[in-house]
């Protein structure tokens, strides 16, 4: 080959390794709006916590905007001051859904790509986590070991400014491949959270991995699982439903989803209990939310009695002139 033609010849297959090594890749930095988005908490005493695995349904995205038109209906019921998302996708036709949820909803939030590319592929999946408070230092860490070429896994953590302090959140989806990976990464997890922590401390996601499992016991260890914790609780599976449109006796199998409070200091809890727990009727059929039922916490605090009732939140669709946005 003429040695003035090889450059040229090489040419398209850089740019199809240059592709390659973009499809598929955590993101860098945070993107979303930390402050001045949110409709302000109704003044209710205590703290409500949801966290769900959305299920992206990539590349065919089953049903999306019924699901998220399901799960933001249930955000909305059970008035929410903290939610925490995983496999939260970004689509070509839908846009950044934890973008969506949040400004349909009135939340402050932040997002962070743990696999795929927008500009590659035009899909992303990643964590958020989506807020009534201020967010502060917003940041994303990608787990060891990988599990794959294509395959990441993060932890998302942001700091929530509530009226008692702040409270560190995380939010994480451990792998579904190997045991020892996924231990890996728990580990990592593990030593994540201890090194950012300033206080009392929520850890919640998709741990693929049941109550039994090495990387289990070894984190209730540290951590408290608050499906245990709470009064008068009785730990459901929460994964899977294989068909999303099954009727309300679909049978969930294993219980792989987890909210862990770590330092609790004034908080208490109140309740632990299943969410997106059942399907709706929709075009005249049965709908679930997604593959995973999620979870729903109710916290007190030490100087608080009696609980809270359910409530809706009536949200204002302007947010203030005053929001805080950060982009990737």
């Amino acid at each position: 080959m003429n040695r003035r033609l090889l450059p040229a010849a090489l040419l398209p297959l850089l740019l199809l390794l240059f592709w390659l090594s973009q499809v598929s890749r955590p993101a860098g930095r945070v993107e979303g709006c930390t402050e001045g988005c949110a409709q302000a908490a109704d003044g209710s005493p205590g703290l409500r916590v949801l966290s769900l695995n959305m299920l992206h349904g990539f590349p065919a995205f089953t049903y999306l905007p019924q699901r998220v038109e399901l799960i933001a209906t249930e955000i909305e019921r059970e008035g929410a001051d903290i939610v925490l998302l995983q496999e939260v996708p970004w689509t070509r036709e839908g846009g950044n859904v934890a973008g969506v949820l949040a400004g349909r909803l009135g939340y402050n939030y932040v997002y962070a790509r743990a696999n795929g590319n927008r500009l590659a592929i035009f899909f992303e999946e990643g964590e958020a986590i989506l807020s009534r408070y201020p967010l502060r230092g917003a940041e994303v860490r990608e787990l060891s070991p990988r599990a794959g070429i294509f395959e990441h896994r993060v932890v998302l953590h942001a700091v929530a400014v509530t009226p008692r302090g702040g409270l560190d959140l995380f939010v994480t989806h451990l792998t579904n491949g190997k045991p020892e990976v996924n231990r890996g990464q728990a580990e990592t997890l593990l030593a994540f959270v201890e090194e950012r922590r300033g206080g009392p401390a929520l850890v919640a996601g998709d741990f693929n991995a049941t109550p039994d499992s090495p990387q289990l016991l070894e984190l209730t260890q540290m951590w408290q699982d608050t499906a245990l914790a709470a009064p008068d609780s009785s730990p459901l599976p929460t994964c899977c439903v294989e068909d999303l449109t099954a009727g309300p006796n679909e049978v969930l199998e294993k219980r792989i989803d987890y909210v862990f409070m770590v330092d609790a200091g004034s908080l208490h809890l109140r309740r632990a209990e299943r969410a997106f727990d059942e399907p709706s009727q929709v075009d005249g059929g049965w709908l679930w939310p997604s593959d995973h039922v999620g979870l729903f916490l109710e916290f007190g605090y030490d100087s608080e009695t009696g609980a809270r009732g359910r409530r809706t939140v009536k949200i204002d669709p302007s947010p203030s002139l005053d929001c805080t946005w950060i982009s990737p």
